[in-house]
């Protein structure tokens, strides 16, 4: 009898150990996952709402930056994004040899897709909208104006290595949309 009882209490003991210890896992895993999730969610709070229906003007404007790019005037690699008081969107990026700002010409259908891209595909606030594209040999960069996001295009179909400027080191977090086209956010240390 005293061997039963014994035996009783030490598979109680252990009982309430293992119960103890699996309450403190579920503790940390439910005061873990909520902050997990939501630091997920906001990290892509500034990317392109509804890629998916503006893919075709994206590639158009990043067919157009490319062959900005190609011609060789192009000085720090960027294309400058301004809205006029009536809607219009124009493109423009300083001459490298005179230093002057050029005007992008655009065709009918580029300037569509630049101004449906600026008024529809990014967020207005918190200076999340779209300021500059960065331009590289096989790279395009929707950049917004807080600088914490850009959607890049990869002409190779490779993964991005940097982000804003190749001579930076800043980290950052890529989310694949589809071949060639990435979500792209800095990470602040």
């Amino acid at each position: 009898m005293k061997l039963t009882k014994t035996k009783t209490i030490k598979s109680l003991i252990k009982s309430v150990l293992i119960a103890i210890i699996l309450f403190s896992v579920l503790l940390g895993i439910y005061n873990f996952l909520p902050g997990t999730i939501m630091w997920y969610e906001s990290i892509w709070e500034y990317k392109v709402r509804d890629f998916d229906t503006y893919k075709s003007d994206f590639q158009t404007i990043a067919d157009l930056a490319y062959r900005e790019f190609s011609k060789g005037q192009m000085k720090d690699s960027y294309i400058l994004v301004s809205e006029n008081s009536d809607g219009t969107v124009h493109l423009s990026y300083e001459n490298f040899k005179t230093e002057d700002m050029v005007e992008v010409t655009m065709s009918q259908r580029e300037k569509k897709s630049l101004e449906k891209i600026n008024a529809n595909a990014f967020h207005q606030g918190d200076m999340a909208y779209l300021s500059v594209i960065r331009v590289y040999k096989d790279q395009v960069e929707f950049k917004i104006e807080n600088g914490l996001y850009s959607l890049v295009n990869r002409r190779d179909g490779h993964k991005p290595k940097y982000v804003n400027t190749p001579d930076t080191k800043r980290h950052f977090k890529l989310k694949k949309i589809s071949a060639h086209w990435y979500h792209a956010r800095i990470v602040e240390d």
